[in-house]
C-alpha cells in the first residue's frame, strides 16, 4: 500500500512539474507574441504614417501645380483683357475727339 501511495505521490509530483513547465512555456510564448504584436503594430503604424505623408505631399504638389496653372491662365486672360481694353479705349477716344471736333466746327 505504501508503494502505491509513493507511486501516486510521484505521479502527482510529475504532473505538477509538467503543469508548471507547461504554464511557464505558455507564459513565455504569450510574452513573445505580445512583443511581436507590439513590434508589428509599430511597424504597421509607421508604414501607414509614411504612406499618409507621401499621399499628403503628392496632394500638396498637385495643388501647387494646379494653382500655378490657374495663375498662368488668369495672367493670360488679364493680359488679353487689358490689350482689348486698350484697343477699344483708343478707338473710343478717337471717336469721341472726332465727334467733339466736328461739333465745334
Amino acid at each position: 500500500m505504501e508503494e502505491i501511495i509513493k507511486q501516486i505521490a510521484q505521479i502527482d509530483s510529475a504532473a505538477l512539474s509538467n503543469r508548471k513547465s507547461s504554464e511557464l512555456a505558455l507564459k513565455e510564448k504569450k510574452e513573445k507574441y505580445e512583443i511581436e504584436m507590439v513590434a508589428y503594430r509599430e511597424r504597421v503604424i509607421s508604414q501607414a504614417k509614411a504612406q499618409a505623408e507621401k499621399i499628403y505631399n503628392q496632394m500638396i504638389m498637385s495643388s501647387e501645380k494646379s494653382y500655378d496653372e490657374e495663375v498662368g491662365r488668369c495672367r493670360s486672360l488679364a493680359s488679353e483683357i487689358q490689350s482689348h481694353y486698350l484697343k477699344i479705349e483708343a478707338e473710343l477716344l478717337d471717336e469721341v475727339f472726332s465727334e467733339l471736333f466736328r461739333v465745334e466746327e
